[in-house]
């Protein structure tokens, strides 16, 4: 390893002109090394119009890095003999069902946090439900896998979520109480809130950001409440440097103890094997998962890391346990990868390692997943039936449709066009052709193709709608 000295690590005319490259307005960084806070610093702005500087005690969603936080929760509940890591979840929680009645059994709490149970993302169901917690485990019955159990990695939310839920049906206190009261508070993390209320009450918090034609734009907030265990701590770079202490210094902060060093050791062990992620490059390994960690090797040093991405967010946390080096990464702006470039370089010259010019390696990985989004795009065009009208009045499509899981979509008829919205998100809708029309959910600018059907008697009954693009359609059925 090279001399682990700051000025050794950090350019500061790299991260502005990175930061310029790729749109983002701020970033506020941690580095921690041997249990010594090197750096926490923020660089750029958090609101670009007011030039308010972004600084280390800038509070901002953190995203799924969040889920290190809920397996470290369950483990401290291990470690005091209320929880058993391949105990079935149906002994914590025994109306839990999945899909596949036969599965309900077989899962268990590891499954929950390796991502293994074959459920994919069902990523519309995640975010925009209004549903509590509770209620949204109960719906894990009618989301559908798409692998056998136990067959493959499928990076995924709700399950952590129902690991968060787990920690209530132990102790009494919801999963925000309890990572409160034994992390935060244990830790001195004064600036890590769960909501994005209590995120505004602080002096220093952050916009959300998102590119456009001319630079960065703001964009909206996108609150996580039922799904908080999956995603919803806003936190700072100064309070995160304390989380990267506590992780790497094998679950003890100075002379207190979180978590047993066996526990955490599992956490930061690969328990799934997994395949590359968004990339491939010859200098990480594959990405394996362990208990809420990404579990990879980096130029053949052992590497566990976690990013986090919400609307007009990005965060990326780091540790080489084997070098006691950690970095914490939190930007205001929508999925950027510049803060993986940036920590790549500073692991390249923490380790003395030849550079790599990662800000080009990554973008060209990443061009043909931009590629084949604009190619769905065109093939979307393409596909349209020019000249079609809908086989009914407009009126006919007016009403609300139901799925057990998904929620409901309204439908209204203006009198000239219809409107609607998504579990109170407004909706943007568009004829297509036939009976299919082109709807946008405005808060995420997420396009989506939904079809109306009929029923024998002719009269329109029910929406199909491919939220979730490795299942069966979802199917929404009108409501009485």
């Amino acid at each position: 390893m090279s001399n682990c000295k700051l000025e050794n690590l950090l350019d500061q005319q790299e991260i502005q002109m990175l930061m310029s490259e790729w749109q983002v307005p701020g970033v506020s960084i941690g580095i921690v090394h041997n249990g010594e806070v090197l750096l926490q610093q923020g660089f750029g702005y958090s609101d670009l119009e007011k030039q308010i500087q972004m600084t280390e005690n800038t509070v901002m969603p953190i995203g799924s890095t969040s889920k290190s936080f809920t397996a470290l929760a369950l483990g401290m509940l291990v470690d005091e003999g209320l929880l058993d890591w391949d105990a079935p979840v149906r002994q914590y929680v025994p109306w839990f069902e999945m899909y596949d009645k036969r599965v309900s059994d077989l899962v268990t709490v590891r499954d929950l946090l390796c991502h293994r149970t074959g459920l994919p993302n069902h990523d519309v169901h995640g975010v925009f439900s209004n549903k509590t917690r509770k209620e949204m485990v109960h719906d894990i019955r009618y989301l559908q896998p798409n692998t056998s159990f136990r067959t493959k990695l499928h990076y995924q939310n709700q399950m952590v979520m129902l690991g968060g839920y787990i920690i209530e049906a132990i102790t009494g206190k919801t999963w925000e109480e309890f990572v409160r009261t034994r992390v935060f508070e244990k830790l001195g993390m004064q600036r890590s809130v769960f909501s994005l209320d209590d995120m505004k009450t602080f002096d220093a918090y952050s916009l959300p950001y998102s590119p456009g034609p001319d630079g960065a734009m703001v964009t909206n907030y996108i609150p996580i409440v039922g799904m908080g265990p999956a995603g919803a701590i806003n936190s700072t770079a100064a309070d995160m440097v304390k989380y990267l202490q506590l992780q790497l210094g094998r679950g003890q902060f100075g002379e207190m103890r979180l978590v047993s060093e066996a526990n955490l050791s599992q956490m930061h062990s690969a328990q799934m094997l997994g395949s590359p992620y968004f990339w491939k490059f010859d200098e990480i390994s594959p990405a394996n998962y362990g208990l809420g960690w990404f579990v990879d090797s980096y130029r053949g040093h052992k590497m566990v890391s976690h990013g986090g991405n919400t609307r007009g967010f990005s965060a990326l946390m780091t540790l080489l346990p084997d070098e006691n080096f950690g970095i914490i990464m939190l930007s205001n702006m929508d999925t950027s990868f510049m803060i993986y470039a940036l920590t790549y370089n500073i692991l390249d010259r923490m380790l003395g390692l030849s550079p790599i010019d990662w800000p080009t390696k990554i973008k060209a990985a990443l061009e043909p997943l931009f590629a084949g989004g604009r190619m769905m795009m065109e093939q979307r065009a393409k596909e349209r039936v020019e000249g079609t009208s809908p086989s009914h009045p407009l009126a006919a499509y007016a009403g609300v449709y139901e799925h057990p899981a998904y929620g409901s979509i309204d439908i209204q008829h203006d009198g000239s066009s219809l409107k609607g919205n998504y579990n109170g998100y407004e909706l943007l809708i568009n004829h297509y052709h036939y009976d299919t029309f082109d709807i946008l959910i405005l808060a995420m600018n997420l396009p989506y193709l939904i079809t109306f059907q009929a029923n024998a008697q002719g009269k329109i009954d029910q929406i199909v709608v491919q939220f979730e693009p490795t299942v069966d359609p979802i199917v929404f059925k009108q409501k009485a």
